[in-house]
């Protein structure tokens, strides 16, 4: 009995007594092991190698903008059709070049000399042309009656000094009107333009006269004879 009791206190008293903690990472024994994932002081070298290359990024930086910006870092100055803009944008200044306002000189009709000759024979035909071209502006035209007046084809001569804008107008012109022109150059003259007309669009050419058959002469005898006039030539202007 006294043998039990001793035991139990015995036992309550080693329950009592605080357990002896292990330290973490070692065994019962004293033998330490390595703790899994217990970090490890390996950031040292990675901090240098980072480090390093950020410096390195620095200084390529500061070479491309050095190589960028000029010498000692200052800015390329602008070319002179940049100072030219810019002055311009200050000043208000277009830069843009102005427009040539000058316009040429207009061609005074009143001094081109033009005569017309009628070489169709057909009554009204040199005076039809001479009111197209006052029309046209030209107030020095004449009028008269080609030598010959079986012409079919319109004959326009210009004098070489004449301007080339009054030869392609009266030259438009006439082609407008006749059915076929010919145009040449003279290089003297006293008229700028001489023209001899032919047949107009649509028109045919007039008939020749023919002769009348003479009647033979009888041998009566007659009284006095009185004189019987003779026509004259009308004209075909």
């Amino acid at each position: 009995m006294e043998e039990n009791q001793t035991n139990q206190s015995q036992e309550s008293q080693e329950s009592q007594e605080p357990k002896q903690q292990t330290p973490f990472g070692q065994s019962p024994g004293g033998v330490s092991f390595p703790t899994v994932g217990q970090p490890q002081n390996s950031g040292g070298p990675k901090t240098i190698l980072i480090v390093g290359i950020l410096i390195l990024v620095a200084i390529l930086g500061f070479v491309v903008f050095k190589s960028a910006t000029g010498k000692d870092g200052a800015s390329p100055e602008p070319t002179n059709f940049e100072n030219q803009i810019e002055g311009s944008q200050n000043s208000g200044i277009s830069t843009q070049t102005p427009e040539s306002t000058s316009t040429p000189k207009p061609i005074d009709k009143s001094k081109v000399s033009i005569i017309i000759q009628n070489g169709t024979g057909i009554t009204g035909e040199a005076a039809y042309l001479q009111t197209k071209l006052k029309n046209l502006g030209y107030s020095d035209v004449k009028t008269g009656n080609a030598s010959t007046q079986d012409v079919s084809t319109t004959a326009v001569t210009f004098l070489k000094s004449l301007s080339q804008d009054v030869v392609t107008e009266i030259t438009q012109e006439l082609n407008s009107i006749y059915q076929k022109v010919i145009a040449t150059t003279a290089t003297s003259g006293t008229t700028n333009v001489s023209i001899v007309t032919g047949l107009k669009k649509g028109a045919t050419a007039r008939p020749s006269a023919t002769p009348t058959p003479k009647s033979s002469a009888s041998p009566t005898a007659s009284s006095s004879a009185s004189p019987t006039p003779t026509p004259t030539a009308t004209s075909s202007i």
